[in-house]
């Protein structure tokens, strides 16, 4: 165990973000613009051996006058079961206020297009991941991101992905040890990571099925049931903010709190609908936005 670990009434600045993010620091520092355009990468379809196929990122970064460089940040949607699905592309409405929220934070912000795919979903995903972030291939995404001239990997890499999204995003450190933080949504740990817990946040939604239990949690985010019993809490932190928190569906406005608690009604819904206490910048919620991207910047730019 990493930390003593506190359930409901954790201190606000670390475990839960507020005002300042775990640094100790101001959450938002600067104002956002978007860039326009990201750069392209050359990543893998279906899973395929092959980084041939040409994917673009979009985004924002911060607007510094003073020219110094930033940590980076990636997001990744889930899978795209219904071809040109808005929810899971990486223009998606949640993409573009997640990517502004963390530019605003300091870091230059990317959604990345990737093979996202029933296929690829399906996959043992090692060339895809081999495409997204290997050091051996130069024209991947993690390789042409670094390169921006605003960027410096160095000072930190981020990344936030649902559902297979969060996946790749959780296996992104195991190429590359500058990944210091990971958020993820809609994900059940089902992949072997060589991020520390102690860098990764899950939330969940109490109606995601396996993915919202407390047992399936404490597997994701790596605590033991003596450290985190299934005793009715909703959140286990520990004080660094690591750990994992279930969306309620009686602190949503509209949202079922069901594995697309975030950007639908329910699943079902073919319609996006970001749910209002989550993007709402006052939102005293613990899966908010605002709170939850101060946990990450803090956090990413940690050491």
């Amino acid at each position: 165990m990493l930390g003593a670990v506190s359930a409901i009434g954790c201190t606000e600045n670390a475990a839960t973000g507020g005002a300042f993010g775990s640094d100790g620091q101001a959450g938002t520092s600067f104002s956002a613009r978007p860039i326009a355009p990201g750069p392209s990468y050359s990543g893998s379809v279906d899973n395929g051996a092959l980084c041939t196929a040409p994917y673009g990122t979009t985004g924002f970064e911060p607007v510094d006058p003073s020219g110094a460089r930033h940590p980076l940040f990636l997001y990744f949607v889930g899978t795209m079961f219904v071809p040109g699905g808005a929810s899971a592309m990486y223009t998606s409405e949640a993409a573009m206020k997640v990517t502004e929220t963390m530019a605003r934070r300091g870091f230059v912000a990317l959604s990345a297009e990737y093979d996202n795919g029933p296929v690829a979903w399906l996959s043992d995903h090692v060339a895809q991941l081999a495409c997204l972030f290997g050091s051996a291939n130069t024209a991947s995404l993690l390789a042409r991101a670094c390169a921006l001239p605003n960027v410096d990997c160095d000072l930190g890499i981020a990344t936030w992905g649902h559902s297979q999204g969060a996946l790749v995003a959780h296996l992104a450190a195991n190429s590359d040890p500058r990944v210091r933080a990971v958020w993820a949504t809609g994900y059940g740990g089902d992949a072997r990571a060589t991020l520390p817990p102690n860098r990764f946040r899950v939330v969940n939604g109490e109606a995601d099925t396996t993915n919202g239990l407390v047992g399936s949690l404490n597997t994701t985010a790596g605590f033991t049931s003596a450290e985190c019993p299934d005793d009715g809490r909703k959140e286990c932190l520990r004080p660094d903010g690591s750990g994992w928190i279930i969306v309620q569906r009686i602190d949503c406005q509209t949202s079922t709190a069901d594995h697309c608690w975030f950007d639908k009604r329910t699943c079902a819904d073919g319609v996006v609908a970001l749910e209002p206490n989550w993007i709402d910048p006052a939102s005293t919620k613990p899966f908010a936005l605002e709170r939850n991207a101060d946990w990450v910047a803090g956090t990413g730019r940690r050491p």
